[in-house]
C-alpha cells in the first residue's frame, strides 16, 4: 500500500480524536481575532446572566438554542463529508494522497475534527438543557460556591460553545479547498484523455 493511503488507513482513538478536535479551537495567527471576540462576548454575557434575576432560566434558554444549533452543524458537515467523499474513486483518492502534504489525509482529519467538535458541543448543551432548575441549584451549591467560580465555569462554557460555532468559517474554507482540488484533478484527467484522443493513430 503506498504510503499516502498507509497513513489514512490509521484510525485514531476516541481520545486522539477528541484531543485533535480541540486542538482546532487553538488561538493562532489566522483565528486569533475571533478568539478574542468571542471571549469578549461570552465574559460579557456570562457576568450579565450570572446578575440577572432569571439566571437559571436564561443558562437553560441559550443551551437549548445551542443544542439546535449544534445539531444542524452536524448535519451540515455529515453531508458534506459524506457526499464529497463519496465522490472519490480509486484513482482521484491515489492522486490527491499522492501529492506533497498528502492533502486528502488533511481534508479527512479535518472532517473528523468538525464533526466530532460539534457531537460534543451538541451533548454538552444537551445535558445542560435538561437540566431543571432545582438540579442546577443543588450542583451550583456543591461545585460552585463561589461567585467567580460559577462565572468561570458559565465563560467556559460560552466560549467553548461560540470558538465552535466560528468553526463553520474554517468547515467553508476546507469545503472550498477541498472542492477546487477536486475539480483540478478532474481537469487533468480530462486533459490527459484529450491528449490521448488527439494523438496520432500508428
Amino acid at each position: 500500500m503506498p504510503d499516502g493511503l498507509s497513513q489514512i488507513a490509521v484510525v485514531r482513538s476516541s481520545g486522539e480524536l477528541i484531543s485533535d478536535a480541540l486542538r482546532e479551537l487553538k488561538p493562532v495567527k489566522g483565528n486569533l481575532p475571533i478568539s478574542i471576540g468571542v471571549s469578549a462576548i461570552s465574559l460579557v454575557l456570562s457576568l450579565n446572566m450570572l446578575n440577572a434575576s432569571n439566571t437559571v432560566e436564561l443558562i437553560v434558554n441559550l443551551s437549548t438554542t445551542l443544542k439546535d444549533v449544534f445539531l444542524g452543524l452536524f448535519g451540515v458537515a455529515l453531508s458534506i463529508f459524506a457526499i464529497f467523499f463519496s465522490l472519490l474513486d480509486g484513482k482521484h483518492v491515489r492522486g490527491l494522497a499522492s501529492q506533497g502534504g498528502n492533502p486528502l489525509l488533511n481534508y479527512l482529519r479535518y472532517y473528523e475534527n468538525a464533526l466530532v467538535l460539534f457531537a460534543v458541543a451538541f451533548t454538552l448543551s444537551l445535558l445542560i438543557s435538561l437540566l431543571d432548575q432545582a438540579t442546577i441549584y443543588k450542583m451550583t451549591a456543591m461545585i460552585c460556591c463561589d461567585y467567580y467560580v460559577e462565572a468561570a465555569v458559565c465563560f467556559m462554557y460560552l466560549a467553548l460553545s461560540f470558538r465552535i460555532v466560528c468553526e463553520t468559517k474554517s468547515l467553508l474554507y476546507n469545503t472550498f479547498v477541498f472542492t477546487r482540488a477536486f475539480i483540478c484533478l478532474k481537469g487533468r484527467e480530462g486533459m490527459s484523455k484529450t491528449h490521448a484522443d488527439a494523438a496520432p493513430k500508428q
